[in-house]
């Protein structure tokens, strides 16, 4: 079992993908059964705008947190997102990030210790600046996410702050280590999107994560309907491409063994050695026996033993990693954000040997 980790998701320059990254990857990651509490610390205060979480006349935001109030649990809200909590953000941050006065660096690192133990995963969306807020993000973390727009520029103000992660690591936070460097609206028709990925990889191959985020419509239409993009879209390129990244982060692997999780979903399945035939020693169990199945039906029980060829012959691949032992297909009859329910099917030698349906219900 993997320890809870705090991942900071950090970079000075803006319109990067910073928060666009902490919204859907704490989704995803809440999506795959990980218990995710995501952390708005940027006073825009847009992850939780993001989220559809209104920010007026909210008595407890993240500024409860750096005035030391004790209870913590009344700044968490719930999301409409599976298993994904939020503590949201407030324009009074800014405040904060101006006060000389404010100079205690371990203010946040105080208040999560009370928290870390109930969580997975906690995803803090860092302010777009290195000053207070940002350093008390990465005296709290165990690890930092770089988001990194595929243009020159972007890559402009990297060494600098990791050049600040590096002074951290000296004097407030000796574990502060780096996830990744994430790659982000990528266009693979245009040849200085690739020509700044090559840069990279030249100089930074151990840190790029092999998920690379793709330009995507859905993905910049999400937060102005107050969702993610898996409730937006849940079958965009944009989807399949933070559920990679998931993964990749839940493997906790050395950067440069971690499996290449980014192929297309074409390449994923040429590159298999399943066999696509169904197993023909199994009298009890045929495609037929398959082809009836409807979400009505509800008996998901008929699904064990399904080898995965069989389950993606009846409910497809959609977002799903064929590669990985556990499996999540959203099934609902009517799309709702106030309800949803999630099958999820766990693996075992290649055959379902483990069945949960979830539902997961905003009140």
């Amino acid at each position: 079992m993997l320890q809870p980790k705090i991942i900071a998701i950090a970079n000075q320059k803006g319109g990067v993908g910073k928060t666009t990254t902490a919204i859907n990857l704490s989704c995803a990651l809440g999506i795959l059964d990980q218990k995710v509490l995501l952390i708005d610390a940027d006073p825009q205060a847009n992850a939780t705008s993001g989220l559809g979480v209104l920010t007026t006349n909210l008595k407890h935001s993240i500024v409860n947190l750096f005035q030391g109030d004790e209870d913590i649990n009344q700044s968490i809200l719930e999301t409409y997102s599976p298993n994904l909590k939020i503590i949201p953000g407030s324009i009074k941050l800014a405040e904060l990030e101006i006060n000389v006065q404010n100079t205690n660096v371990n203010r946040l690192k105080e208040a999560l210790c009370k928290l870390k133990s109930e969580y997975d995963y906690i995803i803090i969306d860092c302010s777009p600046s290195l000053g207070y807020l940002t350093l008390n993000s990465f005296v709290a973390s165990d690890s930092i996410i770089i988001p990194v727009q595929c243009e020159f520029f972007a890559l402009d103000g990297l060494s600098k702050l990791l050049s600040t992660i590096q002074s951290v690591r000296k004097s407030f936070n000796s574990n502060l280590d780096i996830e990744g460097i994430l790659m982000t609206m990528h266009d693979e028709r245009l040849r200085h999107n690739n020509h700044v990925i090559n840069e990279l990889k030249k100089h930074f191959n151990d840190l790029i994560f092999k998920t690379i985020i793709k330009r995507n419509v859905s993905l910049s239409e999400a937060p102005s309907f107050g969702t993610s993009v898996f409730d937006y879209k849940a079958t965009c390129e944009g989807s399949i491409n933070y559920l990679n990244l998931s993964r990749e982060i839940m493997k906790n692997q050395p950067l440069d063994k971690r499996n290449t999780l980014g192929k297309e979903l074409h390449q994923i399945l040429k590159d298999t050695n399943e066999n696509v035939a169904f197993a023909p020693t199994n009298k009890e169990r045929n495609l037929d026996d398959y082809k009836p199945f409807s979400f009505k039906d509800k008996n998901f029980s008929k699904l064990s033993g399904s080898t995965k060829n069989e389950i993606i012959a009846q409910f497809g691949l959609v977002y799903n990693d064929l590669h990985s032992d556990m499996w999540m297909y959203r099934v609902s009859d009517k799309i709702s954000l106030f309800k949803k329910n999630y099958l999820y099917l766990y693996f075992e030698k290649n055959k379902v040997k483990h069945i949960r349906l979830k539902r997961f219900k905003y009140s």
